[in-house]
């Protein structure tokens, strides 16, 4: 069964991504590992802070969970640098696949900062990035 990551931070754009992913995959063929990762400042590790970072986590993955029914899912809450996480994350965890999609809009249409991190440092996942999509009338 392959292992298959996805980033989310709660954007339409990341939650665009879990679509694909059931365009891609039948239930029976991945198990999903839901990812978000909030910002590590030290000086605002008290423990009101976590559970905000937590309770934002589980914003996030509330609002994708019900498009992934049937699939085996996982949620994890990484904290740090995003591109730094997702790939110690995927190294650490066996991760097959990292898929996400790009943010960068510039025109010159290149990649997003966490996405170059990741391009550059995970070589051994299988990766997919997707160029941002535009909303169809349906909204899916």
């Amino acid at each position: 069964m392959k292992r298959v990551l996805l980033p989310i931070d709660g954007s339409d754009r990341s939650r665009r991504t879990v679509r694909m992913l059931r365009t891609l995959y039948r239930p029976e063929d991945v198990k999903v590992i839901l990812a978000t990762v909030v910002a590590r400042e030290e000086r605002l590790e008290s423990e009101y802070i976590r559970k905000r970072w937590k309770d934002s986590a589980e914003e996030i993955f509330g609002q994708v969970l019900d498009q992934l029914a049937g699939y085996d899912v996982e949620t994890v809450l990484l904290e740090g640098n995003p591109g730094a996480e997702i790939v110690r994350y995927a190294q650490e965890a066996g991760i097959d696949q990292i898929m996400m999609t790009r943010s960068s809009r510039g025109p010159l249409r290149k990649l997003g900062s966490v996405a170059s991190y990741i391009v550059k440092r995970a070589p051994s996942q299988d990766l997919i990035i997707m160029h941002e999509m535009k909303e169809d009338r349906t909204g899916q």
